[in-house]
């Protein structure tokens, strides 16, 4: 359930008719404001030549992380014996798809039928 909001018009009436006059500003604040901002040295070009010197870094930073990840994250190339090795085991698991399984590898042997399953 939502409640139903609560009219504050009356308050806020009561408050804008009671609320205090807000103190005058002083007859120099405006000059002293001047005066503070042209004593001021300006920092706009400081700030950007102390910030230039981090382009460089930052861009031979960005080219180091670059190589060093493409040579961790590349894979190196296998050698003739590792592809040899490769090729055979295919061929022999591509023809043990085909030929029957042998007497001791039970572990692909179909269930023996028995009529308790075909309830």
């Amino acid at each position: 359930m939502t409640e139903q909001p609560i009219d504050d018009q009356p308050l806020v009436t009561f408050l804008r008719q009671h609320r205090p006059a807000p103190p005058l500003p002083a007859p120099d604040l405006e000059e002293r404001i001047l005066a503070a901002v042209a004593n001021e040295p300006a920092h706009k070009s400081q700030y950007r030549h102390r910030r230039l010197w981090l382009v460089p870094p930052a861009i031979a930073a960005g080219v180091l992380i670059a190589t060093a990840g493409h040579r961790l994250l590349t894979p190196p190339s296998p050698n003739r014996a590792e592809i040899a090795n490769l090729e055979a085991f295919f061929v022999n698991s591509w023809d043990g798809t085909f030929s029957d399984s042998s007497a001791a590898d039970t572990a692909f042997e179909p269930f023996p039928s028995d009529s308790s399953q075909s309830e």
